[in-house]
C-alpha cells in the first residue's frame, strides 16, 4: 500500500510531523555545527543548548505522531504497553533536554535519560512498524524507513558505546564502535525525515471530509 487510509486526527498529527521534521533538521544542523565548531575551542556552547533546546521540542512534537500512528495497530495488551512506553520516553527525553539547558541536570545524566529514550523509541519504530509492514495497510515506504532507523539504532547505539570504554584496545574503540556511531548518525539523520514523509501521508485528508 502506498497511502494511508484516512482517520479522525489525522491533520492534526500531521502538523505535530511537520513540527518534528524541522526540530529534528535543526537538531542534527546545530549538532554538527557543535563538534565542528564548538568543541575544538571548548565553548561557549550556543549550539549545543539549541540542540538541547531543540531536542526537547523534537521529543514533544514526537508523542502525538506515535500515538496516531499507533492507532493502526491490532489493539493488544502488549501494543497498548508498547505504545506508553514510548511516548513515556519521549516526554523523559523532552524533560531530560530542558532541564539540561535550564542547568537543573548536568550533561552525562541528561545523556544517559536521552540515549534510553531513543533506545525505546526505535525499538517501538523497529516492532510497530514490522507489524504495519505485514499488515499491508500502511505506506510501504514509511515502514520500510521506520524498520531501518528502528533496527539500525537499536545495534548501533550498544556498540558506538564501545568507545567510551577505555580499557578497550583502540582498534575495537575506534574501529568497531566508530562504525557504530557512524551507523546510528546515519539512522538519526534520517529519523526527521521520516517525520517529514508521516507528516505528507497523514495530511492528504479525503475531499469529503475537509
Amino acid at each position: 500500500m502506498d497511502a494511508l487510509a484516512w482517520i479522525p486526527g489525522d491533520r492534526t498529527a500531521a502538523r505535530a510531523a511537520y513540527a518534528a521534521a524541522g526540530l529534528g533538521a535543526v537538531g542534527v544542523a546545530t549538532l554538527g555545527a557543535m563538534y565542528a565548531v564548538e568543541v575544538p575551542r571548548n565553548g561557549p556552547y550556543v549550539f549545543g543548548t539549541i540542540n538541547d533546546a531543540t531536542g526537547a521540542l523534537f521529543n514533544l512534537a514526537a508523542i502525538p505522531v506515535i500515538l496516531q500512528v499507533h492507532r493502526r495497530l491490532p489493539r493488544t495488551r502488549a501494543s497498548e504497553a508498547g505504545k506508553w512506553v514510548a511516548t513515556a520516553s519521549c516526554a523523559a527525553g523532552s524533560a531530560s533536554s530542558f532541564l539540561l539547558v535550564v542547568k537543573q541536570l548536568d550533561f552525562k545524566s541528561s545523556t544517559v535519560v536521552s540515549v534510553a529514550a531513543m533506545t525505546v523509541q526505535a525499538g517501538w519504530f523497529l516492532l510497530a512498524h514490522r507489524a504495519l509492514l505485514a499488515s499491508g495497510a500502511y505506506p510501504r515506504n514509511l515502514a520500510r524507513l521506520g524498520q531501518a532507523i528502528g533496527g539500525t539504532l537499536l545495534v548501533a547505539l550498544p556498540v558506538a558505546g564501545l568507545t567510551w570504554a577505555e580499557q578497550l584496545p583502540h582498534w575495537v574503540r575506534y574501529g568497531i564502535g566508530g562504525a557504530g556511531v557512524a551507523a546510528g548518525a546515519a539512522a538519526w539523520v534520517a529519523w526527521p525525515y521520516w517525520y517529514f514523509l508521516a507528516g505528507q501521508h497523514l495530511s492528504r485528508t479525503p475531499k469529503s471530509e475537509r
